[in-house]
Order: C-alpha cells, then structure tokens, then sequence
C-alpha cells in the first residue's frame, strides 16, 4: 500500500491532465453505453414494427428511471414513422460511434501523456539519485542490478501505471453504467450474470500473490544476467585472449536457462487468468441466456428486444471484467519494480553537504590529516591514525606497496568516502564543514584507472566545463603533449573516441586525462600514478610539463616508481595501514632500516 500511495505522490504535477482524463473516460463511457443502447430501438423498428413503449412508470428504482427514459426516448425516435425512425437511428449510432472513438482516442492521449511524463520523473529522479551516491555504493552494487532497474523495472513500472489508471478508472466506468442500463431491463438477469463474480475476485488474489513473489525472482535474475553482459563487453580483451568464449557463454546459458524457467512460470500465472475469467464469464451468460429465454417464451415478462439489447449489454461488460481481471497481476509485477526503485532512490546519502556548509573559495594555507582511520568493511582498517600536514604549494609524494592505501587518501581529500574517524582539515576547516561542490572545485585528480566518454575529444577535455575558447584548449593540450596526436586523428578534437576511449591507446588516453585537469587550473592537483600508461618518450614530455604545472601549486602525487618522486617536497610512506616514514628522498633513502630504502633499492637493483 506504500508503494501504490508513493506512485500517487508522483501525479501532484498533472492534476489538470488527470482532470481532462477523466472526463474523456466519463464521456468515453456514456458513448460505449449508448452506441449498445442504440441497437434496442433498431431491433425494435427492424423486427417488430417500431412504436412508443407506454412509459406506464409502475416501476419503481432502477427500472422506473429506465421506463421513463425509454418512452422518452421512444417518443422522439419513432413520431415520425418507421423509414424515419430507421434512418434516426442509424445516424445516432454513428454519431454515438464517432464520439466513442474520439473520446477514446483523447483518453488513450491523456494516458500516455501522464504515463511517459511520470516515467520520465521517476526515471531522471533514479539517475540524479546514481550521481549523488558515494563510491562505496558501486562497489557493493552490481552494474547488471543498476541497469536493469533503470531498464526494465521502469517499464513495470509504466504497466503498473497503465493498469492503475487506464483500467482501475475506465473500465470501473463503463461496468458500472452497463450495470445500470443491465439492472434497468432486468436485475434478475442481472444478479445471475454476476453470480460468479466472487469466485472470480478470490482466483485473481491468489494467482496475483503468488505473481508478486515470481516477479521479484525474474528482476533478480535479470540484474544477473546485464551484469555478466556488462562484464563480458568490459572484459572482451581478458575473455579473448584467455581463449575463455566457451567459458563464458556456457555462465550465460545456465543463468539464461534459470531466466527463461522463471519468466514461464511468471508468465503461466498471469496468462491463466484471462482464460479463467472469461470461462467463468460465459458460464454466467449461458444461465443468463436460459433464464432470458424462459421470461419471454414461458412467463412472458421479457420484451424480445430487450433480451438481445441485454445480451449485448453482457458481451460489452465481460471484455472491461476481462481486462480488470489482470490489473491486479499487473500491479502485482510492478510494484516489486517500484520497491527496487525506490530502495535506490531512498538509499542514505553518505557523502553530502551539510545545510550549514562553509562555501570555500581558495586554499592558502595546509591540508592536515588527524588521526584519521578508515575501513570499507567492518573491522577491516586500511587506515589507521593517519597524521600528517601538506603544505600550500608542496610537492607531496605518497608510496607505498600495493594495497597500502594510497589511492585511499587521495579519495578522503576529495571526500569520495569520509573517514571512518579523526578529521581532515584544509586551512584548518574541517572539510566535512565544508560545501562540497567547493570543495571540489578546488581539486583535480588524475587517476590511475581513465575515465573517457563517447564523446569528441573535445568534449572530454572541457567535460563540464563551459566556454573554453580554442587557443586555451589547444595551448593545454600541447602542455599535455596531447596535440599532435589529437590532429592526427580523422576530425582533430572533434573526433569521437569511442566507448571508454577504446579508439585511442592507453598513453593516448592517459595525456587527455591529464589536459582534462590542466584546464581547471586546480589550486589542489592529485596525480594517481598519472604517468603509468606513457611510454619513455610521452613520459618524459608529459613529466616535464607536469613539473611546470606543478610549480607555486599544492601536488599530492601518488606513485609506485620512486624515480617520479624523487624531487618531493615531502615524501610519506605507508605500510601496515599507517605512515612508517616522512621525509624528503635523501632523509629517507639515509635510512638504512626504513622501507622508502628497500622499495628504492627493489626498483633500482638493475
């Protein structure tokens, strides 16, 4: 029930859609009904000679209300004679017709609109959400998962909306104005078509229950299967040359097979209720038709055409019982989608700002680490009491083995993650005090894993940023010694690069990455192993050029290969989850028992 009233919520912007909405359904049913109606006069003119009902109005109710409007109704069709009368109704029930399909064609419109507009809000609502989240999300998360509720839960989502308020409204409409008209020539008839409405309510909850519970298990196996499609696409290098095809195609058939055996089951349940429904229906009509037919041929308390006009009547009803039949089904397919949704839209913001952050504007002073533990598991530290001061334009060098948490720090200064406990200042803020888009702003990383788009390369360069004029671009670009590999290619820097960046090699990529954080001009430079991907030349070029870029700014340069750190400003060294060592290279290569001189020595051993 949450979720059906969560749904709701989303309908406050379209109130005056809704509203047009339902008056197309109201009037949408009012024509279905009449242009059925219309077919007892015909019957009447065509096969008993036409004339006035005598309108005696010794019913009382329903029946009576009908009694008065069919003499009414009568009088005005057939005062004129039958060729008359004929040609009245004929044109009536074309008009009746024509209004139907317009009514039916504007609902159809007002339902899409509300159906695509609400998708459309919930769907950039999930995507807004992905961009707020912090790193630790995505790496407890699957991409398969990720994608299929963006994907096919949405479209759940779209025919729970479609039965929500395509069926539950106008199909409730056309029932109940049937089942007047159908009261109105007879309630027992009435009673009788009925009868098996109850058998029919108690089916339907059973089969959608057991729905609701089948539908969770095929999202849950769809997130599986996008998620080895997403691997096998990222890994397509690795899966070839390993030779592992055979492998992988074999983990996809057995998840698909687990796929395909859900969804039958899944699809058995909700396609037995149709066929259900309506046996049950025509077993209702075939008593209604035998009762019908002992009122007129042995009671005599039927008039002919109103049987045939009530037949139609129940024919018209059994298709919108039909359809309302799998409403519930569904409902019951789509709100597991809504809840999967929703767990990610209501998933707590870890990394955000606080109401009262401190914009930041400049850095002039330090960046200072105190006490500061973290861990991305419970129990397991990969920092511990980390204590240390960069300077406003230093050079800080941090190294360390694999898995000493290098990387770790970097992301803490830029708040990817907060820190388990201790405290990170810049110029003695504390930047959890801090507004976090300032906070940014002030730094720029490039990172040792490179992130490219499927966008020019022009596009990646200035990502996000606006009106960069092209003697900027191309002048970073040099410092970068990206340019004359960005003139080679076939449009230059408005050449598209591909998924990833998969058009261009590994160095290639790397000096765009570079040039990405060149032109922001950042108080605060993170290089994260930025030089790993070059070859000796590129390096040597895009060294130097990072030396210039790095002079009167404050650097935190992360490295395995000791020979790019040596001119330091200040050098830590991490092992065992916390610095062991702080220095400058010659202090620490002079300490015979430090780990900085055994890492230096494995390197240079050659």
């Amino acid at each position: 029930m949450n979720t059906y009233k969560r749904l709701l919520g989303y309908l406050g912007d379209f109130k005056r859609v809704i509203f047009l909405y339902v008056f197309t359904s109201l009037m949408f049913s009012v024509f279905s009904v009449l242009s059925v109606y219309l077919t007892i006069p015909l019957l009447k003119t065509l096969f008993l000679g036409g004339s006035p009902s005598t309108g005696s109005g010794t019913s009382t109710g329903v029946a009576g209300v009908y009694e008065k409007l069919q003499y009414a109704f009568d009088k005005f069709i057939f005062s004129s004679g039958k060729e008359t009368a004929l040609i009245t109704i004929c044109l009536l029930i074309i008009a009746a017709y024509m209004l139907k399909n317009i009514t039916g064609f504007l609902q159809s419109m007002l339902m899409q609109m509300i159906e695509n507009k609400m998708v459309v809000k919930i769907r950039m609502q999930l995507y807004e959400k992905i961009n707020k989240l912090s790193l630790r999300y995505f790496t407890q998360e699957k991409t398969g998962n990720l994608l299929s509720r963006m994907t096919n839960d949405i479209t759940n989502i779209q025919s729970g909306i479609s039965a929500l308020f395509y069926d539950l409204l106008k199909e409730p409409l056309v029932i109940i104005i049937f089942l007047f008209l159908a009261l109105s020539i007879s309630w027992q008839m009435t009673v009788i078509a009925f009868i098996v409405f109850p058998i029919t309510v108690f089916i339907i909850s059973r089969i959608g229950s057991s729905l609701r519970r089948r539908s969770i298990r095929v999202q849950e196996k769809l997130s599986d299967l996008l998620n080895i499609v997403t691997e096998t696409i990222y890994g397509a290098k690795v899966i070839r040359i390993f030779s592992a095809e055979k492998y992988r195609n074999s983990i996809f058939s057995r998840e698909l097979k687990k796929f395909y055996q859900l969804t039958m089951r899944s699809v058995r349940a909700s396609e037995l209720t149709s066929p259900m429904t309506e046996t049950l229906s025509i077993i209702s009509g075939v008593l209604v038709i035998w009762f019908g037919g002992r009122e007129i041929i042995i009671n005599n308390n039927l008039k002919p055409e109103e049987f045939l006009g009530f037949l139609f009547i129940l024919f018209q009803i059994i298709p919108p019982i039909k359809n309302l039949s799998t409403v519930y089904n569904r409902l019951q397919k789509s709100f597991p989608s809504a809840e999967r949704i929703f767990e990610v839209i209501d998933y707590p913001v870890e990394v955000e700002s606080k109401k009262d952050a401190v914009k930041i504007d400049n850095f002039s002073d330090s960046i200072e680490f105190k006490n500061v533990c973290f861990s991305y598991e419970k129990d397991k530290p990969v920092l511990e009491n980390i204590n240390l001061t960069i300077k406003k334009s230093q050079i800080a060098a941090i190294v360390g083995s694999s898995g000493a948490g290098k990387s770790t720090m970097a992301d803490l200064i830029s708040r990817f993650y907060d820190a388990t406990s201790g405290e990170i200042l810049i110029d003695g803020k504390n930047i959890t005090d801090l507004d976090l888009e300032s906070l940014r702003k002030l730094i720029c990383i490039v990172p040792q894993e490179i992130i490219l788009f499927n966008d020019t390369i022009r596009n990646n360069i200035i990502f996000g940023k606006e009106n960069v004029d092209e003697e900027t671009l191309v002048d970073i670009c040099k410092y970068a010694n990206a340019h004359e590999f960005i003139m080679n290619t076939e449009k230059g820097y408005d050449t598209v690069i591909g998924e990833r960046g998969l058009k261009l090699s590994g160095g290639q990529k790397q000096r765009l990455s570079i040039a990405r954080a060149l032109l922001r001009n950042p108080q605060i430079l993170i290089l994260d192993e930025a030089t790993s991907s070059l070859d000796n030349e590129s390096e040597k070029l895009v060294q130097e050029a990072l030396e210039k870029l790095m002079s009167n700014r404050t650097s935190i340069v992360i490295a395995h290969r000791l020979s790019t750190i040596i001119n330091a400003d200040r050098i830590f060294v991490l092992d065992n989850c916390g610095v062991v060592q702080e220095g400058t290279h010659r202090e620490l290569i002079a300490d015979n028992e430090g780990i900085y001189k055994k890492l230096y020595e494995l390197q240079f051993s050659q």
